[in-house]
C-alpha cells in the first residue's frame, strides 16, 4: 500500500498523502516530515464528512480540491468509504494529482478489501528504491541510470512513467550505441511525453544531475 501512495508522493510539490478512514484514522500514509499529522488527521475528518453530506444529498462525489493559503487538499472517496487524501503546496499541479490517485484508485480498493491497512515490511524496505524497469531495459551498466531517470519522469507525469519508458529506451536503444554518453538524448525523448515547458525543465536538469 505505502508503495502505491509513494507513486502519489513523488509528484512535485506534494506533501504527504494517506488513506483515511473516518473510525480508524489514517489506515497507511507516506508524508513528508514537516506535515503534521494532526492536520492530516483534521483535515481527513472534515473530508470524509464532507463526502457523507453529498451522498445525504444524492451527490456522488468523485473527487475534490480545495486551494488554502497554505496547502491544496485533493482527496477521492473509495468504495470501502475511506478517502484518498492528498496534501500539496498551495499551487501544485492539481490535475497531476488527481489523475494519478485516480489511476491508482481500483489497486487501492483492492489492497484494501484484502485488509492490507498498513505497509508490508517489504514495502517499508522498498519505498525509497527507484522502480525496476523491465529486464531487457539495457545494460547492468546502465540500470541504474534508467531507474533513476524513470523516477525523475514519474515526478513530472505520475506513475504512468512506468508504462511508457520502456518503449523510449528501445527507441533510443534502436538509434545508436547503449552507452551513458547518449543519456541526454533519451532524456530529450522523454521530457517530450511531459507537456508543460516549467515540468520539462526541471526533468531535464534532475537527468543531468544523475548523468
Amino acid at each position: 500500500m505505502r508503495k502505491l501512495l509513494n507513486e502519489i508522493s513523488v509528484i512535485p510539490g506534494v506533501k504527504g498523502s494517506c488513506i483515511f478512514d473516518k473510525k480508524e484514522g489514517p489506515l497507511c500514509k507516506d508524508l513528508h516530515p514537516n506535515l503534521s499529522e494532526d492536520l492530516l488527521q483534521t483535515v481527513g475528518i472534515h473530508l470524509v464528512r464532507l463526502i457523507q453530506m453529498g451522498s445525504m444529498s444524492n451527490l456522488s462525489i468523485k473527487s475534490v480540491h480545495f486551494r488554502f493559503d497554505k496547502y491544496t487538499v485533493v482527496g477521492m472517496p473509495l468504495d470501502t468509504g475511506a478517502v484518498l487524501l492528498t496534501i500539496c503546496e498551495a499551487h501544485a499541479n492539481c490535475s497531476l494529482v488527481a489523475t494519478t490517485a485516480a489511476m491508482l484508485v481500483a489497486d487501492i480498493q483492492d489492497e484494501l478489501q484484502r485488509g492490507v491497512h498498513s505497509p508490508e515490511p517489504e514495502e517499508m524496505l522498498e519505498q525509497d528504491v527507484a522502480v525496476q524497469v523491465e529486464d531487457n531495459a539495457g545494460s547492468m551498466e546502465l540500470q541504474p541510470f534508467y531507474e533513476k531517470i524513470e523516477d525523475a519522469l514519474a515526478g513530472a507525469i505520475g506513475p504512468i512513467a512506468g508504462m511508457i519508458i520502456q518503449d523510449y529506451i528501445n527507441k533510443w536503444k534502436a538509434a545508436g550505441p547503449e552507452v551513458p554518453a547518449r543519456l541526454s538524448e533519451l532524456a530529450t525523448l522523454l521530457a517530450k511525453e511531459i507537456g508543460d515547458p516549467e515540468l520539462e525543465k526541471d526533468f531535464i536538469s534532475n537527468v543531468e544531475k544523475i548523468m
